[in-house]
């Protein structure tokens, strides 16, 4: 129900409330920021947490500090801001689950398309991973490889380069997570059907089926990795 706390560093939040106000236009290129000891005063901070701030404005291309004394807002600071990716760095177990949604969100969009372009290739392509599938439950492999060739076999009959490289991508980085899902007791198993089903409502032209049974492939991936994390396995 509810989400974790993360504590924010001071200069964090200075880097924030400096943003804002060149967002909001109560700071405009060129202007010359308060010195160091004003902005620690008023931010009721230490002199310490606003020169880190200023420190990571200013490799931002955000704030230049002149040798003669003084602090400006650089010009096209506002342009640098909006167009900037600019989130607070992750701990890596929350970078992987940014990771996972992305690659949900982009996925169930791959499956659609790939139900349009898909052609009698694309689709043998996609039997064959669920021959190395079942194969794998056979004799007792993790079947990571099959698992990764389904999706990227999805990724490639959307005949999009960029896509195809981006499933790949996305899939390689999570690679190690995803021999310890597919590992769970049943898993691997359950897997295969999933495949199946998803193969079956390409080949059917069914984009919005597809996409659902996308959806319900992540999530239960996602049920899975909760509970990994519980056992402190993850």
């Amino acid at each position: 129900m509810f989400q974790n706390i993360r504590p924010v560093r001071v200069s964090d939040q200075i880097v924030n409330q400096i943003q804002c106000q060149i967002v909001d236009g109560r700071l405009e290129e060129g202007q010359r920021l308060p010195t160091e000891n004003e902005l620690a005063q008023q931010f009721g901070v230490s002199r310490t947490s606003v020169r880190e701030a200023l420190s990571i404005l200013e490799s931002k291309g955000i704030v230049e500090r002149h040798k003669n004394g003084g602090t400006f807002l650089c010009r096209c600071c506002l342009e640098k801001i909006l167009s900037a990716i600019d989130i607070v760095r992750k701990p890596d177990s929350e970078m992987f689950e940014d990771l996972y949604e992305a690659r949900e969100i982009f996925e169930i969009k791959v499956a659609e398309l790939a139900c349009q372009r898909a052609d009698k290739l694309d689709l043998m392509k996609m039997e064959r991973t669920l021959d190395m599938m079942q194969e794998s439950i056979r004799k007792g492999d993790s079947g990571i490889e099959a698992d990764i060739l389904f999706h990227q076999c999805i990724a490639m009959a959307t005949k999009n380069q960029v896509i195809a490289g981006m499933v790949r991508s996305l899939g390689m980085t999570l690679k190690g997570m995803r021999i310890k899902t597919l590992a769970y007791p049943g898993r691997l198993e359950k897997c295969l059907q999933e495949h199946r089903a998803i193969c079956d409502a390409i080949r059917q032209r069914d984009q919005k089926l597809c996409g659902e049974l996308m959806r319900q492939h992540f999530s239960a991936v996602a049920k899975i990795r909760g509970e990994l994390n519980r056992e402190g396995k993850i």
